[in-house]
């Protein structure tokens, strides 16, 4: 049986040339969800792994008090690459462990400012199959956060359900706004009482899915 305090978060983390003039605020935003939800109740683990058109796991089942979050942007965007290659390896990570010690809530949190531009290994109906097959047989929780897409439109595409999905604006305060509400939203899953993003919350961060 699986330990019910438990929750592995995966973090899948844009890092390509777009995301500049919003580095410094996704980082601050992301670094303070993260305080956050180290301040919760129960055991947190948290795995980050950046990407533009290379992909980088830099944080593995780490303490989310000892994370230093960093990017530097370059590069093209590998989104549907970088989803795929996170959520597999985050799988075989926690396959690995004896089933007392492995999670039972896991979260995947994917947040881009851009399109598929450069993917060579996964398309884009590979990865709806990997996420499909992470939700219905593990009971995965998967979340898109997307900037200058329809990110409602582009998570469906990739399997992400419409309510755990939304657009921000690459702005100093809306990233700020988006990275609140996916603290909230975090919670909620870790208390087993999943909500989706409210039309409040996809307002305060910008976006146009409201």
């Amino acid at each position: 049986m699986t330990d019910p305090n438990y929750t592995a978060l995966l973090l899948v983390i844009d890092r390509s040339g777009s995301m500049s003039s919003i580095r410094d605020d996704m980082v601050g935003g992301l670094t303070a969800m993260l305080a956050e939800q180290a301040a919760e109740p129960g055991l947190l683990t948290v795995d980050i792994v950046t990407f533009d058109d290379e992909i980088e796991h830099t944080h593995s089942l780490a303490d989310p008090n000892a994370i230093t979050i960093e990017l530097d942007p370059r590069g093209m965007t590998a989104l549907h690459d970088a989803i795929g290659v996170a959520v597999t390896g985050f799988g075989a990570t926690l396959r690995a462990l004896p089933e007392h010690a492995r999670p039972g809530t896991v979260q995947v949190v994917v947040v881009t400012d851009g399109g598929e531009n450069s993917s060579s290994e996964y398309s884009a109906e590979a990865v709806r199959a990997l996420i499909g097959r992470q939700t219905e047989a593990y009971d995965w929780d998967f979340v898109f956060l997307g900037a200058n897409q329809d990110a409602v439109l582009t998570g469906a595409a990739l399997g992400f359900d419409a309510a755990s999905s939304m657009t921000y604006a690459a702005a100093p305060g809306e990233v700020a706004a988006m990275s609140a509400n996916l603290g909230r939203y975090v919670t909620d899953v870790r208390k087993k009482e999943k909500r989706g993003f409210t039309s409040e919350e996809r307002m305060e961060a910008g976006g146009d899915d409201v």
